[in-house]
């Protein structure tokens, strides 16, 4: 085998590897924005009792617990406000991005 079919074969190789890793890259990209729809894990407003309601939300893109909380609350506010009422804040936890996702949760009625 000559010296220059030996480097073309060497350029082949080198250029199917990476093709290779080109193409997992683009499958890799392609689960990430598939799958970032899934990244937030959401109740929606659920009635606990007469005119009082829970809404809790866990979301993994996020740091901030209480960034979590006030779009509850402008979420909650508006619900409120479609049945003509005012929001009223019973009670609310959060959880910051740690171990386990950032999380909130709040209690409310509309009075």
């Amino acid at each position: 085998m000559s010296l220059d079919v030996h480097v073309l074969m060497t350029m082949d190789f080198r250029r199917e590897i990476i093709m290779r890793e080109f193409v997992f890259v683009l499958v890799i990209l392609s689960y990430i924005i598939l799958f970032s729809g899934c990244a937030a894990t959401n109740t929606g407003i659920v009635q606990i009792a007469d005119d009082t309601y829970m809404y809790g939300k866990q979301d993994w893109q996020e740091y901030s617990g209480s960034v979590i909380k006030a779009g509850l609350y402008q979420e909650a506010n508006a619900f409120c406000a479609k049945k003509g009422k005012k929001f009223v804040p019973i009670t609310s936890t959060h959880q910051d991005y740690g171990f386990q996702w950032a999380s909130a949760e709040i209690q409310f009625t509309c009075k």
